[in-house]
C-alpha cells in the first residue's frame, strides 16, 4: 500500500502573480499611468491590496490606493483597475515556455491543471477569458472564495474542487508563507524561483521528461 507521499502526482497548481505572470507584475504599468514614480506607487499598493483580494469593492481599493497618493482616484478607478488586472493576467516568457510544455505533458498524463491565486473579482474576470487559462480545469481565486491564502480554507477548496486530496497536489508560489502553509496540508509545495527550477520539480515528480 502506497503511503501518502508515494502517491503519485494528479494535478499541478500554479499561484499567478509572481509565478505565472510577467515578474514586474502592475505596479509600473499603473505608476506610469498615473505618471508617478514608481516607488511612490509601491509604497501604498499593497496594504489595501488584501481586502480587494477577498472581495472589497473596486471603488473601495482605488479611493485607498489614491488617498495614500493624495489623489482622488474616483474618475480612473475603473481605467486603472482594467489596467491592473490585465498586467496580472499576462503570462511572463519563461512561464508562457514552460506551460506550452506542461499542457501537453499533462494532458498525455491524465493529469489535471489549476489555478490558486490571491486576486480581486476584476482580474479573475480577465484571467478566465485569456486563451493562456482555457487548458486549466480548475481556477480558484482568493475574491470569489472569500479566503485567501495562507487561509487553508482556500486550499480546502481547491481540493474540493478538483477531488483530489493534498498529497497528490503539486503546487508553486512566490511567498514562503503561502508554500507553507499548502505543506501543511500535505502538497507537494515549492516556493517559485523560475520556470527552470519548477521544470526541475515537474520532472523530479514524473510530470515532464528530462
Amino acid at each position: 500500500m502506497q503511503t501518502p507521499q508515494q502517491l503519485p502526482v494528479a494535478a499541478v497548481v500554479f499561484d499567478i502573480g509572481g509565478v505565472l505572470s510577467a515578474p514586474e507584475g502592475a505596479v509600473p504599468s499603473v505608476a506610469a499611468a498615473l505618471d508617478l514614480p514608481v516607488a511612490d506607487v509601491d509604497r501604498v499598493y499593497w496594504h489595501p491590496r488584501d481586502a480587494y483580494d477577498l472581495g472589497a469593492p473596486l471603488a473601495e481599493y482605488w479611493d485607498a490606493v489614491g488617498a495614500g497618493l493624495g489623489l482622488d482616484l474616483a474618475s480612473r478607478a475603473a481605467e486603472l483597475d482594467d489596467l491592473d488586472a490585465r498586467q496580472w493576467a499576462t503570462l511572463g516568457a519563461g512561464a508562457a515556455q514552460l506551460l506550452d510544455d506542461v499542457v501537453p505533458a499533462v494532458r498525455a498524463a491524465g493529469l489535471r491543471l489549476a489555478v490558486l491565486s490571491n486576486a480581486p473579482a476584476s482580474m479573475e474576470h480577465i484571467v478566465r477569458a485569456s486563451a493562456w487559462s482555457e487548458p486549466f480545469d480548475v481556477l480558484v481565486f482568493s475574491a470569489a472564495v472569500g479566503a485567501a491564502k495562507p487561509d487553508p480554507a482556500i486550499y480546502e477548496a481547491v481540493e474540493r474542487e478538483l477531488g483530489l486530496p493534498g498529497e497528490q497536489l503539486l503546487f508553486f508560489d512566490d511567498r514562503p508563507v503561502n508554500v507553507d502553509a499548502a505543506r501543511a496540508r500535505g502538497w507537494r509545495a515549492h516556493v517559485w524561483q523560475g520556470a527552470d527550477d519548477a521544470r526541475r520539480h515537474l520532472v523530479d515528480a514524473g510530470v515532464l521528461t528530462a
